[in-house]
């Protein structure tokens, strides 16, 4: 699955900073808070080529810090974000996996992955299978979200051994309170962060490494 189509006029009032995210596939592992805005956001920006790996409905509580809306409850989240982002470009080209993540849809050298899961002992699992061939992404961007504090590593040429010096488990993340696992502001700005990212890499431009973004400060610090 890949679409050959050329530029977007979607994308055409910053043609002049990214026109090329229609070469690209994005692998979106994860359609909740994080990987619905990452793939909204990259939409927005001319991608066009999808895959959306989920296993989970959309439900009420999901409304306040993903991309859906009340049309979307009780519907499969790669089923929700599917019609999300062929609201904005019918043009996309979409494969949707309702199902655990056990298997990656190799769709070519420009193949990025984007970690969106909120378990960390599946993100690991995940790398995992990712490389666990040659042809493994040249791109994987792991974005972690707390709610109001978002990390993001960048893993060029990725491998396991590199993913682990970045990995905690589950039992080491931050407890929080029930109510204060995401908010709407963090999950719009990881997605901008993952687009912007992204943006950078496929324009060969440097890019900024792993950082973290704290809300209540307002700092971005390398990590």
């Amino acid at each position: 699955m890949k679409s050959t189509i050329q530029e977007s006029p979607i994308s055409k009032r910053y043609e002049g900073i990214v026109n090329n995210l229609h070469e690209y596939s994005f692998h979106i592992l994860g359609c909740g808070a994080i990987g619905s805005s990452a793939a909204v956001q990259l939409a927005r920006s001319g991608a066009i080529n999808f895959f959306l790996y989920d296993m989970d409905i959309v439900e009420d509580v999901n409304i306040g810090v993903s991309q859906y809306d009340i049309r979307h409850v009780g519907l499969p989240k790669v089923d929700a974000l599917s019609q999300l982002l062929q609201d904005i470009n019918p043009e996309v080209q979409i494969e949707v996996l309702d199902r655990y993540f056990c298997e990656y849809l190799y769709n070519g050298e420009k193949d990025i992955a984007i970690l969106a899961f909120d378990n960390m002992d599946a993100r690991l699992e995940a790398v995992e299978i990712l490389c666990k061939t040659k042809q493994c992404p040249k791109l994987i961007i792991d974005g972690r979200m707390g709610a109001e504090h978002y990390q993001q590593y960048l893993f060029e040429k990725p491998t396991v051994k590199k993913y682990q010096e970045t990995w905690y488990s589950n039992a080491e993340m931050a407890s929080e309170p029930c109510n204060m696992k995401a908010t709407t502001y963090c999950s719009y700005m990881s997605g901008s962060f993952i687009a912007n990212s992204v943006r950078k890499y496929a324009t060969k431009q440097p890019f900024n490494g792993n950082f973290s973004f704290n809300f209540p400060t307002m700092m971005l610090d390398k990590i």
